[in-house]
């Protein structure tokens, strides 16, 4: 049994258009940035003559070494237009023992730091910049989430406690210290010590530094960096605040925590901190949350009143590159996304964003703006009218989306007032369906456009149009159909986005539902399922597809809003009715159980059954292998490594999800289509990670013709989906669902194989998918 874990140079002519989509002119941006550094007058910290007061909020996913350039720009610009404009970031990333190899952090070892990592935080700061949006930024976490103290520890084979007292320890963390100080930002010019974005440094996260270490460690930042802001980052709880940080010279800011959990009396607490520092250091608020709506409010003005700097929420979420959002609850309260959905207001999402933005408003002597025009969203490709997606827009509320025969109408709206609000899991690596056009005819095509709709009904302008899109004859079963069966306790839910209006709920341990399709037609089809959300529901949910072998799939994050699919795998069905979807309850939590989909398809491999017998290696080292939570083909060879898949014909949409582990030479990772047999010829979409490009090549009997190509930042340990579209001549490559390459060439005309190829690089493959244009 076979179980897997998915959380859900020639003489042609050649003609080339490139598109370049690092970062859109968008409305909100500067180039001028900031005038001042924030300096501290006794307890007010001041922007010029002007006294800097301020609400914002926490962003931990912020600068995370696997973050892409666009969900950076996202999460800074939803907080720019929103009113916020201070971001407290996480601290920066050290290795841990336990990471999984390819994992990327900021410092690998002592000395040793990865400059991919750092080339994205200065594009962090880059973009904090042009939104007028200033950072506090920590050195090192006291937990291990992404690593911390522990970690800097066990590179000296020491233990947490001694990262405090340890002399090489110490040098080590201050040597790490003066690396990030005299950091040159890449796109900026500017050490990171000389950057006006930088509000303050903080020593660290919730830190159990002692007084001896804290005073050191203010010592050496000031001393290379004395024109920014520190704060101290200790740990205080209910506890009081450490007297050595009020007198440490060298420290500007107290910053203590507090969450409702803490249960203290939130007045009480307040004015003591307050009377604390008063007069001697500004308070900060640095993270709060578990709040009412009625504590928030409390808490945002009692910081107003009482002369507080500034507080900062926990925490903020942004779109993911894939369709959706990150975004997880938290406890009893969640992270926030701008400007709010329905379906976080089981935790007050809009309310608490609507307080937020009228205090950080009022904060500045200003009165709270209606929102600004949304800026122009980007529609993703795809080959199947249920699973339209698209990257999100920054504060926005909703979408409407139209349809057409024709790719200049005229136009149909068939939808009004969609939201993208569904968690993707941070690895996933596959688009996510936002839209299903249930009214397509199968056999007819169609074009899609959508715009985006602020608050105030302000609509943006029209996406980009793709198609056509030729809907196929799917299999749909869903409670009561024939095909669906249960065992155990089970109840009716009519939740909000229920297949049908109607889903199934359990949450009796051993409870199974199997959906049982009738195929007519042997071949590959895309499964999905539908799981209406539920704030108290089980979110990490066990299916099974049977087709011969059972394939249990673990699906990650079933946080889905309303009449979305979430795609377990693609797998090859035989004819009949001996394949299956079971579905098993194994928490005491409520598990929904609603409409299974099947979908056919050319052809796809998520490489789950654990094999790779449909592969012929051609060259290079290769395996199936786990990552993260899910299998993978892996290349670990060095030089050039090359896969061949299926036949497929001329006219082909080719889509597969990359992450390299590391980056050398002309290092570069992709796919691979209208192959020969012996690879002598074929067309590549590939990622260049030296060079950060997209690439489109042809290599047509060994001889090699770059055909285009187009900046990218290109991060190891970052998943990347790349689609080569093909239709005679016309070639389009894109990465993350957005044009970057589009030209013509005739050399290579006929079927031919689907691959895939690395060069001087261990990577991996998920999520292939071969679809017919």
């Amino acid at each position: 049994m076979n179980k897997w874990l998915k959380f859900v140079s020639t003489p042609l002519s050649v003609m080339m258009f490139v598109t370049v989509f690092m970062g859109l002119a968008l409305p909100g941006r500067v180039q001028a940035g900031f005038t001042n550094f924030i300096t501290r007058s006794g307890d007010r910290l001041m922007n010029g003559d002007t006294p800097f007061r301020f609400i914002g909020s926490n962003h931990p996913f912020l600068e995370r070494s696997w973050m892409d350039v666009e969900e950076v720009e996202d999460s800074i610009r939803a907080a720019s237009i929103s009113g916020i404009d201070v971001i407290r970031v996480y601290p920066f990333e050290v290795r841990m023992k336990t990471d999984p190899p390819g994992t990327p952090r900021h410092v690998l070892g002592p000395g040793q730091y990865n400059e991919k990592a750092f080339q994205l935080m200065d594009r962090v700061l880059h973009l904090a910049g042009q939104y007028n949006v200033r950072l506090i930024v920590p050195f090192v976490d006291t937990h291990n989430y992404i690593g911390g103290v522990e970690d800097w520890a066990a590179f000296r084979g020491k233990t947490k406690t001694e990262f405090y007292s340890d002399p090489q320890i110490k040098q080590d963390f201050k040597a790490f210290i003066t690396y990030v100080l005299n950091r040159k930002n890449k796109y900026t010019g500017v050490l990171y010590k000389d950057d006006k974005t930088i509000l303050a440094w903080q020593l660290g996260n919730e830190l159990g530094s002692t007084d001896s270490w804290t005073s050191e460690m203010a010592a050496h930042v000031k001393s290379i960096d004395p024109n920014h802001l520190l704060a101290d980052g200790g740990y205080v709880r209910a506890q009081g605040i450490k007297a050595n940080a009020v007198a440490d010279p060298n420290i500007d800011i107290i910053d203590p925590h507090i969450y409702g959990y803490h249960q203290v009396d939130l007045a009480a607490k307040l004015a003591e901190w307050r009377k604390t520092t008063q007069g001697k250091k500004a308070l900060i608020i640095g993270e709060f949350g578990d709040y009412s709506p009625a504590q928030i409010e409390q808490l945002l003005s009692t910081v107003q009143s009482n002369g507080t700097t500034g507080a900062l929420f926990w925490g903020t979420m942004h779109h993911h590159r894939q369709g959706g959002w990150h975004w997880q609850p938290a406890n009893t309260w969640s992270y926030l996304r701008y400007p709010g959905f329905a379906t976080g207001d089981w935790a007050n999402e809009t309310t608490t964003i609507n307080s937020m933005r009228s205090y950080a408003y009022s904060m500045r002597g200003q009165s709270v703006p209606p929102w600004p025009a949304p800026e122009t969203p980007v529609l993703f490709p795809t080959d199947s009218s249920h699973t339209l997606s698209w990257l999100g827009a920054s504060g926005v509320s909703a979408y409407d989306i139209e349809r057409a025969a024709d790719p200049q109408g005229p136009w149909q709206l068939i939808a009004s007032e969609v939201t993208d609000d569904v968690t993707t899991p941070r690895h996933h690596t596959f688009t996510v369906p936002l839209f299903d056009d249930g009214s397509a005819a199968p056999g007819s095509s169609y074009y899609y456009r959508i715009r985006a709709k602020n608050l105030g009904g302000t609509l943006s302008p029209y996406s980009n149009v793709i198609g056509p899109v030729t809907p196929k004859k799917v299999i749909v079963i869903d409670q009561g159909d024939p095909g669906y069966t249960e065992a155990g306790t089970w109840g009716d839910s009519e939740l909000p986005g229920s297949y049908g209006g109607k889903s199934r709920f359990s949450s009796t341990n051993g409870s199974t539902v199997q959906w049982t399709p009738n195929i007519t037609q042997a071949g590959y089809y895309n499964v999905y399922v539908r799981y209406p959300l539920h704030k108290d529901s089980e979110k990490k949910v066990l299916y099974t597809i049977y087709n011969g072998i059972n394939n249990n799939s673990y699906v990650d994050q079933m946080t889905i809003a309303s009449g979305q699919w979430r795609l377990l795998e693609t797998v090859y069905l035989r004819q009949g009715t001996g394949n299956y979807v079971k579905f098993k309850v194994n928490t005491t939590a409520n598990h929904r159980a609603d409409a299974v989909m099947f979908e056919p398809v050319h052809y796809g491999d998520g490489f789950q059954d654990g094999n790779a017998n449909s592969w012929t290696h051609l060259s290079g080292t290769w395996s199936i292998d786990s990552d993260e939570l899910t299998k993978v083909m892996k290349q670990t060879g060095a030089g050039i490594g090359e896969a061949r898949g299926a036949m497929s014909p001329a006219d082909v949409n080719v889509t597969v999800a990359v992450k390299a582990h590391d980056t050398g030479a002309q290092a570069s990772t992709g796919l691979i289509a209208r192959a020969t047999p012996d690879f002598g010829s074929y067309y590549t979409l590939r990622i260049n990670y030296e060079l950060n490009k997209i690439q489109l090549y042809k290599k047509v009997n060994g001889t090699w013709t770059r055909l285009g190509e187009a900046d990218l930042f290109a991060n190891p340990g970052t998943w990347y989906v790349l689609r080569l579209e093909l239709k005679g001549s016309s070639l389009k490559g894109y990465v993350n669902g957005v044009e970057k390459v589009n030209v013509t060439d005739s050399s290579l005309s006929g079927e031919g194989h689907v691959g895939l190829r690395t060069y001087n690089q261990t990577s991996v493959f998920d999520s292939l998918m071969v679809n017919p244009n």
